[in-house]
């Protein structure tokens, strides 16, 4: 009963299961956020851009083994996000907010080439939430900068019964998600963001998308003043089936289905600079291996933040 209709997870951004019968994942940050992710400059206003590419031609089922028969799949993301830290204190910390638009160009075909049916309007659910950041901090004496946030996800984007492919989830989510940058030794920084969504169902129905894990991460050495070399990732983990009528075995017993469950790992290399006005630019490049239940492909990203204020 498994019918492929495309297949990809956007990072933060959309995730569509190979199953037909699945809801959808919502949205997630798949190696968005690496570099000095726990490590702002400061209080302020900030402005930061996204513009993520994702390709892939591989799908694969819940074992990890390749289906003979997969479509292709692309997309282009661009991702705008405000965030303002304020000096107010809050658990020790600088309490914030933020705010994420995202915008994506999709296009995807079956395993015979047959172009799939894709909503053509780009405006994805906007994510927005609270966070505290703690600055200098120490972690047996290695300089540490964290921060806790819960980020909820407001289905107002584009969706629409008629298409298959859509950008928006069509659903609320809640994500907490702790991110830290820790320096073991002078010019070497570990930077990862832990996160955790719980998926409501989806609007109008009583089918509901299985909780999953993700991260980001990043192994990171400042080769020259303001130029940082990195090993940049993300991992995802769908450990709750998908459901309906909370029935938890329900696409199991009814589809056949081994598994709702979704996998993937990616690495790559990447490029971080600081300008000296204080734009700071990074570029990576991903490649997804071990992937369950899902589309194995490519990610680059291009990241540009600049404080406003």
């Amino acid at each position: 009963m498994k019918r492929i209709i495309t297949s990809f997870l956007f990072a933060i951004f959309f995730c569509l299961q190979a199953h037909a019968q699945d809801p959808k994942l919502p949205a997630t940050n798949l190696g968005l956020s690496n570099m000095q992710d726990g490590r702002p400059p400061g209080t302020g206003l900030f402005f930061q851009q996204y513009v993520q590419i994702y390709s892939a031609n591989q799908t694969y089922d819940a074992s990890g083994n390749k289906l003979a028969a997969s479509g292709k799949s692309s997309s282009m993301l661009s991702l705008s996000q405000l965030i303002y830290i304020s000096k107010l204190k809050v658990a020790g910390g600088n309490f914030g907010w933020t705010v994420l638009v995202p915008v994506v160009k999709i296009s995807a075909s079956d395993p015979a080439g047959t172009p799939v049916s894709v909503n053509p309007n780009p405006m994805g659910d906007i994510i927005t939430g609270p966070f505290i950041q703690w600055f200098n901090r120490k972690l047996a004496g290695m300089p540490l900068d964290h921060r806790f946030e819960v980020d909820v996800v407001l289905p107002v984007g584009a969706w629409n019964s008629g298409y298959a492919i859509n950008p928006s989830s069509h659903f609320y989510s809640i994500t907490p998600h702790y991110t830290f940058t820790l320096s073991p030794a002078k010019h070497f920084s570990i930077s990862s963001r832990q996160m955790l969504t719980y998926n409501f169902n989806e609007i109008g129905t009583n089918v509901k998308a299985g909780a999953f894990y993700n991260e980001n991460f990043s192994l990171e050495y400042e080769v020259l003043p303001r130029f940082r070399a990195e090993i940049a990732g993300y991992y995802l983990k769908q450990f709750a089936q998908d459901s309906k009528g909370g029935n938890s075995d329900f696409y199991q017993d009814t589809y056949g289905l081994v598994d709702t469950r979704e996998r993937v790992l990616a690495f790559g290399p990447g490029l971080g600079y600081v300008t000296h006005t204080g734009l700071f630019i990074e570029v990576k490049n991903m490649w997804e291996m071990a992937a369950q239940n899902r589309t194995q492909g490519y990610r680059a990203a291009l990241v540009l933040a600049y404080k406003l204020d």
